[in-house]
């Protein structure tokens, strides 16, 4: 309806958190899809485009932040997406996705859970077997392993055949929760050998590395690394750099692996979301989701920033 407006998470300068307002209501265009949001996920990759200096881009300002969310669509299925059509975003009360791009929420399922298993869980299950090739047997260490990608990588490990579930994280708090969740042994980022730490959790070495960290812990835990051993690189919370002296990397055989969700196929993404979104009905996996009102979005822009550990996201409609 021409000059009808919505509520709005706009980022109206690179670098600084989204402010709520009223804008104009999108309008569907050709190729894409309008969807009223529900609940929109906030993820790292939301901040790093909001700061105008993510690799892959950014729009032109202003822009609604956020790319992922849970909507109704025109025929009434709730989907859960993780792509939209900018300048619309995910944090508003109507959003523009590509068309057909949705994946439905099995029956049951609620938002709240399956958000979760978004953005994040694809990253850690999809960094685990898709691009990780996670073999049955396999010690599987993740760094970072009280985030919300690390929480969901340590279940999916075990649920994916992994003989032995490694898991660093920083805080005495964080690493408690990583062995609650079934972590066989918990190593601290902050140790004076990490290396020599993981080896040990490993009992000998680690085969396969979901990495949120990057940085001195990669560098660290590149060191526990088997022989022709993989570290899948998921996110960068600790640094965006890390210096890695070249002949172990040789000697070892080893493979660094860079992951993002979008270069899996689509059918890729709907099927381990949906089968991440089974595994939580049996109980098989969990993730706590905080939800908070669209109002507050600035203030989840800021305790994203300071990885809250545990997922975050956005009450719209």
């Amino acid at each position: 309806m021409a000059g009808e407006t919505i509520r709005a998470a706009v980022i109206e300068a690179f670098g600084e958190p989204p402010t709520v307002e009223s804008i104009p209501a999108p309008e569907p265009v050709e190729g894409g899809e309008l969807i009223e949001v529900l609940l929109a996920g906030i993820n790292p990759v939301d901040l790093a485009i909001g700061s105008g200096k993510f690799d892959a881009g950014a729009p032109p300002l202003p822009y609604t932040a956020g790319r992922e969310g849970i909507g109704r669509t025109a025929d009434g299925r709730v989907i859960w997406f993780d792509e939209v059509l900018f300048p619309t975003g995910s944090m508003a009360e109507r959003a523009v996705i590509p068309a057909g791009h949705g994946v439905e929420l099995p029956e049951g399922t609620e938002p709240e859970r399956a958000i979760g298993f978004g953005i994040a869980g694809t990253a850690a299950w999809l960094g685990l077997e898709w691009r990780g090739g996670i073999e049955p047997g396999e010690t599987v260490l993740v760094l970072g392993a009280s985030g919300a990608v690390g929480q969901v990588a340590v279940q999916a490990a075990r649920l994916l055949g992994a003989g032995r579930v490694v898991g660093a994280a920083r805080s005495e708090a964080g690493r408690g929760l990583v062995a609650r969740l079934g972590a066989d042994a918990v190593a601290s980022t902050e140790s004076d050998d990490l290396t020599a730490d993981l080896r040990e959790a490993g009992d000998g070495g680690v085969d396969l590395i979901l990495d949120c960290l990057w940085g001195p812990p990669a560098v660290a835990a590149i060191g526990a690394l088997r022989p022709r051993g993989r570290l899948v690189q998921v996110g960068n919370s600790a640094a965006r750099t890390a210096e890695l002296p070249a002949g172990p990397l040789r000697g070892g055989l080893y493979s660094i692996l860079g992951h993002r969700n979008f270069w899996a196929p689509p059918e890729e993404r709907a099927r381990v979301f949906r089968l991440m979104c089974q595994h939580a009905a049996a109980g098989e996996l969990a993730l706590e989701t905080e939800v908070l009102p669209l109002a507050d979005a600035a203030e989840a822009w800021r305790r994203q920033g300071e990885s809250p550990g545990h997922k975050l996201a956005l009450a719209i409609g």
